[in-house]
């Protein structure tokens, strides 16, 4: 009788660990590592990823552990660095994440990689899209070309000049922008371009950095509102933290009816300035998309071993936003992404 008990409690200990086991293998450590936790846009680019995480938990009966991690703002680059740094040593199955700070970021995605950590990065990665750059030392890479962006830019520029009735004979549109680096630069070149080819007699200024802060932005507008004066036709910001504060000044110089002013991603402010005329168009990027498609395949690549996508870098376009489609189903939930009840 003893041994047949001792038995029994020998395969119950048997079995009890091989549950802890499989459950073990089931439960998968992912780490968000977020350029800015105060970013609307890298929020947006969050709800696609719990809605990934909630949905691949369903259909693929895991557990994923999930946390997220990163600087308070995108300038805050030495701290980005730290936290990828602390993400690292946690030894994760997998980090999404995305840099402004392409070559400190480098050897961090190097030693992640090398420690067999999938890594993906989401919207901002180690080059400008799909020119291959480090690929060696990521999974995969969800972006939105900053070329379309820059080219859509400009499109619907010289649209509301169209619809405004605005000759563009001559003029001069003020260049705006947040940071400079290699990827980015390609939304203010391609804008550029795109002008130069479409309509050769409108001038451009320089670039007006202002290293991601709103006040600064706003006062490299009121700059180029007060030295150019009548011959300012319109603003490019190339991006929402850039075009609030080009809009902040627009509004201040009550510039509507003949002036031209288009930016990229959306937030409140934005949103606000395109409803009362302040803003003519965004050229918004799906966040959410990004999101949830990079941390899709950041679980499917840990939970089979290996990389489902064909390609190792994927555009998710954008879209052009104005007055004209900003209240339908599509656009709004791009621009105000939720998480599906």
């Amino acid at each position: 009788m003893k041994k047949l008990i001792t038995l029994v409690l020998a395969l119950m200990m048997a079995a009890l660990l091989l549950t802890a086991g499989a459950a073990a293998e089931d439960t998968y450590d992912i780490i968000y590592l977020t350029p800015s936790t105060a970013s609307s846009f890298w929020s947006q680019v969050e709800v696609g990823i719990l809605q990934a995480k909630a949905d691949l938990e369903a259909e693929l009966g895991i557990t994923i552990n999930y946390s997220v991690v990163g600087p308070a703002e995108e300038q805050e680059t030495e701290k980005y660095i730290t936290a990828f740094e602390n993400a690292i040593a946690q030894g994760p199955d997998a980090i999404v994440t995305a840099t402004l700070s392409i070559d400190s970021t480098v050897p961090k995605a190097r030693e992640a990689s090398e420690m067999g950590i999938v890594l993906n990065f989401v919207n901002c990665g180690l080059g400008v899209g799909d020119d291959g750059a480090y690929e060696q030392y990521y999974n995969e890479f969800y972006y939105c070309s900053n070329d379309t962006i820059g080219e859509l830019a400009g499109q619907a520029f010289l649209q509301a000049m169209a619809d405004k009735g605005m000759s563009t004979d001559k003029g001069i549109i003020g260049i705006n922008m947040n940071v400079e680096n290699e990827a980015l630069n390609h939304r203010i070149q391609a804008f550029r371009d795109y002008i130069a080819a479409n309509a050769p007699e409108l001038q451009m200024t320089e670039t007006y950095y202002n290293n991601n802060v709103v006040e600064n932005s706003q006062t490299n507008a009121e700059n180029i509102i007060s030295s150019y004066g009548s011959e300012l036709i319109g603003m490019y910001s190339g991006n929402n933290i850039t075009s609030d504060g080009v809009c902040n000044a627009v509004r201040g110089a009550g510039l509507k009816d003949n002036f031209v002013s288009v930016g990229v991603d959306s937030d409140d402010i934005e949103i606000t300035a395109l409803r009362d005329g302040y803003l003519s168009a965004i050229i918004v990027q799906n966040a959410y998309e990004q999101g949830y498609l990079c941390m899709e395949n950041a679980v499917r690549t840990v939970v089979t071993g290996s990389n489902p996508a064909e390609q190792k870098q994927i555009n998710c376009p954008p879209v052009i936003v104005t007055t004209d489609n900003i209240d339908s189903e599509e656009i709004a939930f791009i621009m105000n992404p939720q998480l599906s009840k």
